[in-house]
């Protein structure tokens, strides 16, 4: 009886031979790929992104804790309360400047305190003068022009003086000395112009009169 050979079929056709094995490999991987659906490929690129993400925060972290490690590291031993200086004090306020009605009470006060000037010594100018008798004529002008043809000089028209030369008026002026030195006006006779114009000579000595107490 005769035997077919080893490996054959009663059909006489020889089986195709076995695909090597990197490419069944291949062709798995290339047929789970195109399995999954685009949101599945979504989820495990957000997933790797988070993973990637937590990662770099953590490293973050760290660096960062070392760090404030480095910065806040003491040499020595750690200060206590009793060594820390206090911290400086406030500058106290400056008192407020003082104003212009709390100047002005002050200042009456200290002249209210202060004791009035007493009159010491009074003088009369001219010292000696010899006056004229008037005469109608010097009325007269007098009435029309004023008494004085120069008023600070208290010089008198032509008509009041006499055939000797002699003023028929005559501007007296009378001065205060105070027991302070000055010399002031008097009241009848502050507003008289040779007064007021004979002052300064008065108190600088170039003018002498009648003294009286």
């Amino acid at each position: 009886m005769a035997t077919s050979p080893v490996g054959s079929s009663s059909s006489g056709k020889v089986p195709p031979p076995a695909p090597p094995a990197s490419d069944v490999e291949n062709h798995r991987a290339a047929a789970y790929h195109a399995s999954m659906t685009p949101r599945k490929r979504l989820d495990r690129l957000w997933w790797a992104l988070l993973a990637i993400t937590l990662i770099g925060f953590a490293v973050a972290v760290d660096l960062t804790r070392r760090a404030e490690d480095r910065r806040t590291e003491w040499v020595g031993p750690l200060p206590s309360a009793r060594d820390t200086p206090p911290p400086p004090r406030a500058p106290a306020p400056a008192p407020a400047p003082p104003s212009v009605a709390e100047s002005a009470r002050a200042e009456s006060a200290v002249t209210a305190r202060r004791p009035a000037p007493r009159v010491v010594e009074l003088m009369t100018t001219p010292a000696s003068v010899t006056v004229g008798a008037m005469t109608p004529a010097c009325r007269a002008v007098m009435k029309k022009r004023g008494p004085w043809k120069d008023a600070l000089r208290a010089e008198p028209w032509p008509e009041c003086v006499d055939a000797q030369g002699h003023p028929m008026v005559v501007q007296f002026c009378t001065y205060a000395r105070l027991d302070t030195g000055e010399w002031i006006h008097t009241e009848n006779t502050k507003n008289a112009p040779r007064c007021r114009a004979e002052l300064p000579l008065v108190r600088e000595g170039k003018v002498r009169g009648i003294a009286s107490r």
